[in-house]
């Protein structure tokens, strides 16, 4: 058994080795609620000088660095759940605010990094993609976003501000309020179709952020078509014109919502795949 100064020191290793290191992550489902799994602790256990710890404890001990490390402003951790499983696992999971703070973050721009390194592409490639239904989606629910925004903004629903610029810079005015929460504290986009589309949104948005050979022309084209078509059906499920019987706030709310969609379709189509965006019909 070690003692406990050994362990002290195992702990500072496995301080250093995770301050040296991103934790990689692996989204696990394709719905809500959002759970993200990390192996760390398996990598790790074949580094550690005490070879008898298993996984399961040291991931108990990452555990405890995470949420001791975590600063005063959690900004988008808040409402995230950190927790060791018996299987040496870390799963986070995204809990309702969270995925509010993450939405602000869209909506302002205001994100870590919005800065993707390109994806290669050869010319047949790329004409082949030009060409391809999923694009044609993908341009046309961008655009559409798009229109519904400047409708919203026309009938008063949301203030947007700077619609002279590009879309991707429209900013809903301070005046605006938006609240994503209900009383309750519980996400007020539960709607399947809402919830539907946030996940795509999401996925969209891993596949972006994605460091790894994963991320191929063909993943983020798929990713393009899968939050188009999302949004195609978040679109029927709440028509502009038919908001009878609706809290204006949850109106509101929805209309951030497609706020995000559009922002995510215009770093897929700009970003990610190097082409120019469509915002009018």
């Amino acid at each position: 058994m070690a003692t406990s100064a050994g362990k002290g020191a195992e702990l500072k290793r496995l301080d250093s080795v995770l301050g040296a290191q991103a934790i990689p992550l692996k989204r696990t489902g394709k719905a809500m609620p959002l759970i993200y799994t990390s192996a760390i602790a398996h990598r790790l256990a074949n580094q550690m000088t005490n070879q008898n710890d298993p996984a399961a404890t040291i991931a108990a001990q990452l555990v405890d660095i995470l949420l001791e490390a975590l600063p005063d402003d959690l900004g988008a951790l808040r409402g995230v759940t950190v927790q060791a499983t018996v299987a040496g696992l870390i799963h986070f999971e995204v809990g309702d605010r969270a995925i509010t703070v993450w939405l602000d973050q869209i909506l302002t721009n205001s994100l870590p990094s919005q800065r993707w390194p390109p994806v290669p592409m050869a010319e047949r490639e790329r004409q082949a993609m030009l060409e391809s239904a999923a694009i044609f989606e993908a341009q046309y629910a961008h655009a559409r976003c798009c229109s519904l925004l400047r409708l919203a903004h026309r009938e008063a629903f949301i203030n947007l501000e700077t619609l002279e610029a590009l879309p991707c810079d429209w900013r809903l005015n301070s005046f605006t309020p938006l609240s994503w929460l209900t009383t309750s504290a519980q996400l007020s986009l539960n709607h399947p179709a809402d919830r539907y589309l946030l996940v795509q949104l999401v996925d969209a948005f891993d596949r972006l952020s994605d460091p790894s050979p994963q991320r191929t022309l063909a993943s983020l084209v798929r990713s393009a078509q899968a939050v188009s078509q999302a949004f195609q059906v978040f679109h029927r499920t709440h028509p502009l014109c038919d908001h009878t019987g609706q809290e204006p706030a949850l109106v509101t709310a929805q209309l951030g919502l497609l706020m995000a969609t559009q922002r995510i379709l215009y770093w897929l189509l700009a970003d990610g795949l190097h082409l120019c965006p469509v915002s009018e019909l």
